[in-house]
């Protein structure tokens, strides 16, 4: 491996690193608490160069926004043509070109059929927000269910709808009118039905309980086509649970912000699954981490009155501009073909070191997106999780770690092979030493 042992060498905490690193601890909140000591000076395709020169492969993207690294040529382009021009103005109470081709070009490659509109607000949170104040609206009904181990936002709302880690939502008091079911995992079946058994009994459960009577006044379910540790549902589970929803006259809410658009290997994971829904939900990755929420939907939801759902700002041109060009860039650049094979080499590594090393688990994830787990006991390790996050960040690797046990794997979409390759190769040595400590006692 190419260069490993000089990032382990070089020094973190030293410097400007330093200097900064204390400063942060004085002012920022406590609950403000970074996966890494990183302080970064400048992103590349792939890579993160911190103050002190250490430069790391970014398996993040960064955090989950950079979707095309951190450096593309054509976005620096477009974000210097706007600053030359003197065209840096807020959308909110004007049009503009950019703006209505944007969402023009956003519809035309949406898995929503028929006649739609959107809606730009300012985040993730409040575009989850809007999708149920406007289920609640066209339905009179007022009741929205979620999925367990989903992640919506951090809004009132969004956060009574989300339980990717059970210990952080504890802490806060949820709002009425929320209800969370199993979701469709597979890997990790709550009915304990091995795949080849599954007749979508989970979706029976939902029916059964909307028969009692339980669920009758239901608005709008949402629901993550890829959840952020990877695991999607199966095929049949999603295209019934849209009869359902259209049986019952309930929205079908979809929250792609983690992975569309191109992230999966197509332009949305709904694609996969060739099923339509009401309402679909993107955020920043879109626009690479500028702040934006997207709000998709059938037409009619969104004939509202004036200044129904008035956002703070409802994106601006920089962040548009941006967006619009991810679009471009995505489908030029031939990124969404490459998301799925590039995402079947990742998997392809995993499952065969999953061969050698028997405290991996399961693998999960789409495309450019995936997930596993490592295993003590035959239990999900949060401790064996970190333990290989650490070690693979001091020499050189970045990683994520979602729902407390699970590593994701996330690079950017054009991210260098031969940088891919590098990544997977400090991973896979940190993995076999994890291993090796793990078994020697």
């Amino acid at each position: 491996m190419s260069g490993g042992n000089n990032r382990t060498s070089m020094s973190i905490f030293s410097g400007e690193a330093v200097e900064i690193l204390e400063k942060a601890c004085k002012i920022f909140s406590r609950s403000f608490q970074p996966l890494y000591p990183l302080i970064v000076k400048q992103v590349s395709e792939g890579t993160v160069i911190d103050v002190n020169e250490n430069k790391y492969i970014d398996f993040t993207s960064g955090g989950g926004n950079l979707l095309l690294g951190g450096n593309h040529p054509k976005i620096t382009e477009a974000i210097t043509r706007l600053i030359e021009q003197r065209n840096l103005f807020t959308f909110q109470k004007s049009y503009s070109r950019d703006f209505v081709e944007f969402i023009e070009e956003l519809l035309r490659i949406s898995p929503l059929k028929g006649d739609a509109r959107a809606l730009i607000v300012d985040s993730r949170s409040e575009a989850v927000e809007a999708a149920i104040r406007v289920a609640r609206l066209y339905t009179g009904r007022r009741l929205i269910i979620g999925f367990t181990g989903s992640y919506h936002g951090l809004t009132l709302g969004a956060q009574s709808i989300s339980t990717d880690i059970p210990t952080r939502w504890k802490r806060f008091e949820e709002a009425p009118g929320f209800v969370k079911i199993p979701y469709p995992d597979c890997s990790r079946c709550f009915l304990h039905r091995k795949r080849t058994e599954c007749r979508i009994d989970c979706l029976d459960y939902l029916e059964y309980m909307l028969t009692l009577g339980i669920l009758e006044n239901t608005a709008a379910i949402i629901l993550q086509p890829l959840r952020s540790d990877g695991v999607s549902p199966p095929e049949e589970y999603l295209k019934n649970l849209r009869d359902f929803c259209k049986e019952n006259k309930i929205l079908l809410v979809v929250d792609e912000s983690i992975s569309a658009p191109a992230r999966t290997g197509r332009w949305f994971t709904l694609d996969y699954y060739d099923v339509d829904t009401d309402c679909l939900i993107l955020a920043s990755q879109i626009s690479q981490g500028y702040p934006i929420g997207v709000f998709l939907s059938k037409s009619r939801l969104l004939d509202l009155e004036p200044n129904y759902i008035e956002p703070e700002v409802g994106g601006n041109i920089l962040t548009i501009t941006i967006a619009s060009r991810v679009l471009e860039i995505l489908k030029n650049e031939g990124l969404i073909e490459r998301a799925e094979r590039i995402g079947r080499l990742i998997k392809k590594r995993l499952e065969e070191l999953r061969g050698e090393l028997e405290f991996i688990s399961r693998i999960n994830g789409r495309g450019m997106y995936i997930g596993f787990e490592l295993l003590k006991e035959d239990k999900p390790s949060r401790i064996l999780g970190r333990e290989l996050v650490k070690e693979c960040f001091r020499s050189g690797l970045l990683l994520k770690i979602d729902r407390e046990s699970t590593i994701v794997i996330s690079p950017s979409l054009n991210i260098g092979e031969e940088l891919l390759e590098e990544g997977l190769e400090i991973l896979d040595a940190k993995l076999r030493e994890l291993y090796r400590a793990r078994t020697r006692f």
